[in-house]
């Protein structure tokens, strides 16, 4: 394997934070708005509730609360930030990006570098490999991955393919050079032939005209069968590992029914799989770092090797492994 030993220089994950909107939506709404069997929700779905912002708030200031509470539980000063990567597809506007409004609004050094990214679910495995990568070529050691999405600004109540599903989010990872986590080199892949699975037409300067978020779950569904597991085995071969060598796989938390078919896929374990979505629902960019955050960097002991992998809007969709720090394994970033 052309690797090099994990060193002081590497770049990895130090510490997440989450940050939620205050206005919950049970399933009872859900039922009594489409007529669902309660039970569908929470088994098939795996949501108990969602959170939606409300009329007054916006993803910025959503993305602001979470960056707000990364530094609050964190020795690491904000002057010390030197990167802003957001990924964001439902900014406050279609310029300036939320990454400046962040800077400005959480006390961010003038000096970093600040810019948005517009992926969805597959969205915080890119970011990881654009800040690491942008951290390794211009020398920086301390950045901050926000993740940052608001569906219900998008989509309509009406739609039952999308209300029961998805819930606003957003996280913020600080990335450093004494991290919990290194990264190995990513595996990513797209393919524009299936934009229109998951597409909202309402913005952008192509507007024919105004529509909410239109998801067809069935080939979305396809294409996660099809691409993900193909993606986590070429991310192993690539490191020379196998499914066996891996603690804890945490997909993109599209649903519990989505979850277990790739674990089946896979053969996984049912221990090995991380599920974490029924208090929040499909939090697109941010369901990976709410469950890792949730699960694995606050779990005791930590699992030595975690495997993300997200799929979505594109289509898209991107895998890395996760190595701890105090397990003294090689990685691939140095």
């Amino acid at each position: 394997m052309n690797v090099l030993e994990a060193s002081h220089c590497a770049i990895g994950i130090e510490e997440i934070a989450v940050a939620l909107p205050t206005v919950a939506v049970d399933n009872r709404a859900i039922v009594e708005k489409h007529g669902f069997d309660a039970e569908f929700i929470e088994k098939k779905l795996g949501i108990g509730s969602r959170w939606r912002l409300s009329e007054d708030d916006s993803v910025s200031a959503m993305a602001g609360r979470a960056v707000d509470a990364l530094f609050d539980s964190s020795e690491t000063s904000r002057d010390a930030v030197e990167l802003i990567v957001v990924v964001t597809q439902t900014p406050d506007y279609c310029m300036p990006g939320v990454a400046t409004l962040i800077q400005h609004a959480s006390g961010l050094p003038r000096t970093a570098a600040a810019f948005d990214v517009g992926l969805g679910c597959s969205g915080y495995v890119y970011g990881l490999a654009i800040a690491r990568g942008m951290m390794m070529a211009e020398g920086f050691s301390t950045g901050v991955l926000v993740t940052a999405d608001a569906y219900s600004r998008i989509m309509t109540d009406d739609d039952r393919a999308t209300s029961p599903l998805f819930g606003d989010a957003a996280s913020a990872t600080l990335l450093s050079r004494s991290p919990r986590y290194h990264l190995s080199r990513g595996v990513f892949g797209s393919d524009g032939a299936g934009a229109t699975s998951l597409i909202a037409r309402g913005t952008g300067s192509k507007v024919e005209a105004r529509e909410p978020l239109f998801m067809n779950g069935r080939a979305i569904y396809e294409f996660m069968m099809t691409e993900a597991p193909a993606s986590v085995m070429a991310l192993l071969e690539q490191e020379e590992m196998t499914l066996d060598d891996v603690d804890a796989f945490v997909f993109h938390q599209a649903s519990r029914f989505m979850l277990e078919s790739l674990a089946k896929s896979l053969k996984l374990q049912p221990e090995r799989l991380v599920v974490e979505m029924s208090d929040v629902g499909n939090t697109t960019s941010s369901s990976i770092p709410i469950a890792l955050k949730r699960r694995i960097i606050d779990a005791a002991p930590t699992p030595p090797r975690v495997l993300l992998s997200g799929f979505g809007v594109g289509l898209s969709w991107a895998s890395v492994l996760l190595s701890a720090q105090s397990h003294g394994v090689e990685v691939t970033n140095v």
